[in-house]
């Protein structure tokens, strides 16, 4: 049985809109490098969790949300899902940045235009 705390995936149900701001930054800047630092290389569960918890690290002090990134980190990954065997690191950046989008990520305002066209399409 949930409880009305409960953390949940799909976009960040449960989440504060602050929250739901990290995961979003955190999920867009795990995809960028995933994108771009190593793209063949094979992305693995751990090595996504750890990019993606570095990420809401990384962003949750830029923007003074502390504390809480645990549960930001948790929602995050399974908003994103399982990672398949033999997945390169540049594909799996394509549902990351889905998963960045289900957090109210904008990508029209973004670097990473190469993400932003698969994210579309």
């Amino acid at each position: 049985m949930s409880k009305g705390t409960d953390l949940r995936p799909q976009g960040g149900e449960g989440l504060t809109d602050e929250q739901r701001a990290v995961a979003a930054e955190a999920l867009a800047r795990a995809a960028g490098r995933l994108a771009s630092d190593d793209p063949g290389g094979l992305i693995y569960s751990l090595d996504l969790a750890a990019l993606v918890g570095a990420m809401v690290y990384e962003v949750g002090l830029q923007s003074g949300v502390r504390g809480v990134g645990r549960g930001i980190l948790r929602v995050a990954l399974e908003t994103v899902g399982d990672v398949p065997n033999g997945a390169t690191r540049a594909e799996f950046a394509v549902p990351v940045a889905q998963a960045a989008r289900a957090f109210g990520y904008d990508w029209s305002k973004t670097d990473n235009r190469h993400l932003a066209e698969a994210v579309a399409g």
